[in-house]
């Protein structure tokens, strides 16, 4: 953490990509930073069981270049956080420029992941992978987003085989 902390104060004014994947950073570190982080373009928050909704709306209030987001999780990460949900609203409520968003394992519905598309309009490549309660058409969103490249992995359950 106390790396994070002085790489974000020594570096960030030139900082474009942040890659942090399986930090332990929190949302209070982020939140602490994030102004200093303004001119980040791609950030891989992948398997960061402490990030929560709060780093995202700091990260989105204060990198307003952001256009990568990446957001993958280990599923037993989720297992009993309640604000993932939150975590996609933060996403979509802030970070409205993304180009680029990976999310994986999250326990997010389709009723969120809609919010996020309905709100980054500048999104060309959104990445879902093993989100278990997203249920897209992929009709419905080749019609409703024709500039998107949409990559959907759902896992098979032994139900499904049948």
């Amino acid at each position: 953490m106390v790396f994070f902390i002085a790489l974000a104060y020594a570096s960030a004014v030139s900082l474009q990509v942040l890659r942090l994947s399986g930090s332990l950073i929190s949302d209070s570190i982020v939140k602490q930073t994030a102004q200093r982080l303004s001119t980040l373009t791609f950030l891989d928050l992948t398997c960061c069981p402490k990030i929560g909704a709060q780093a995202l709306e700091a990260i989105g209030k204060y990198c307003k270049l952001l256009d990568t987001l990446c957001r993958d999780m280990m599923f037993l990460d989720v297992l009993g956080k309640v604000e993932v949900e939150d975590e996609a609203n933060a996403i979509a409520g802030t970070m409205p420029r993304l180009k680029h968003l990976d999310l994986g394992f999250l326990l997010i519905s389709t009723e969120f992941v809609l919010n996020i598309l309905s709100r980054c309009h500048q999104l060309e490549r959104l990445i879902i992978n093993v989100c278990v309660s997203v249920k897209l058409d992929r009709n419905f969103l080749t019609e409703a987003y024709p500039n998107l490249e949409i990559s959907l992995m759902t896992p098979v359950l032994s139900s499904d085989i049948f």
